[in-house]
């Protein structure tokens, strides 16, 4: 077994949870993004957590999607990926995230459906994003099925 990949991100914040501001950086640099609680529970122009999670199952899912396939010598063209998940405040305080929805794609669809189901599962089961939301309900499908 080869040694763990570690990945690193981190956050600042200043003030108030309603009124302060914070930024995203993750540990390459690659990334770093504005967020405030407007931005998280009302909707403006700068990211939140969620987004930021949905980025990062959507393009884990793709390139795990992209290996799947190729395993089964499947030629996608390209795959485009889109998610979105439900964001619910909870009895106990605070809030849930009991589903998720993800389209794909697919440039190329010359290929029998039971193919394509199988290299989606393959990708699941091989996407370390997919795993670690395993408390939430992912809903998977392909466009234009």
């Amino acid at each position: 077994m080869s040694a763990a990949l570690r990945r690193k991100a981190s956050v600042t914040w200043s003030g108030s949870a309603r009124q302060g501001r914070g930024t995203f950086q993750v540990g390459s640099g690659a990334l770093v993004a504005p967020f405030t609680y407007n931005s998280r529970f009302k909707g403006d122009t700068e990211t939140n957590p969620e987004e930021l999670l949905l980025a990062a199952q959507a393009g884990c899912l793709t390139m795990a999607l992209a290996a799947a396939l190729q395993e089964k010598q499947i030629d996608p063209g390209t795959i485009d990926t889109s998610a979105e998940l439900d964001l619910v405040s909870h009895e106990t305080g605070g809030y849930r995230i009991p589903s998720m929805r993800v389209e794909i794609a697919l440039s190329n669809r010359d290929w029998p459906q039971e193919q394509l189901d199988a290299a989606l599962e393959r990708a699941m089961d091989m996407c370390p994003i997919c795993n670690a939301l395993g408390g939430t309900d992912i809903q998977m499908r392909f466009a234009d099925e």
